[in-house]
């Protein structure tokens, strides 16, 4: 089959192009706004994928090591950890730096009298704990 200009196309490239493109132009336009289309869609997610690095940047997952550093110089963030520390040891008796326990200076009866008021006192404060 001849066309206008005198040439005459392999019958493959007619089933090609007759398929969905009507001509060579229409699948060289197609192509391009293929690619400029691909391109626009990988710019976006290049840009979306480094704002999610930005957003890890801006909150890194700390270690403990890294934790205390990040917040050993706020005053108001220790006191609150403090805080919080001391309300969850009710009835746990607080230990100095050292480890050592704290204790109140021995109180010792000196006769059976004082050591019935001791004991009796004892009593009395279990049973106000209770």
């Amino acid at each position: 089959m001849e066309e206008e200009n005198g040439k005459q196309e392999p019958a493959e490239q007619k089933e090609l192009l007759a398929g969905k493109f009507k001509s060579v132009d229409a699948l060289v336009r197609a192509y391009g706004e293929l690619e400029a289309e691909f391109t626009r869609r990988s710019q976006r997610l290049k840009a979306l994928e480094s704002e999610e690095r930005k957003g890890e940047d801006a909150h890194p997952v700390m270690d403990g090591d890294g934790l205390f550093e990040a917040v050993k110089g706020n005053e108001e963030v220790r006191s609150r950890i403090v805080s919080e520390y001391l309300r969850s040891l009710k009835g746990v008796p607080l230990l100095s730096s050292s480890g050592a326990g704290v204790t109140a200076p021995v109180k010792k009866p000196s006769s059976i009298r004082e050591a019935g008021k001791l004991a009796l006192g004892y009593i009395r404060q279990q049973q106000n704990k209770q």
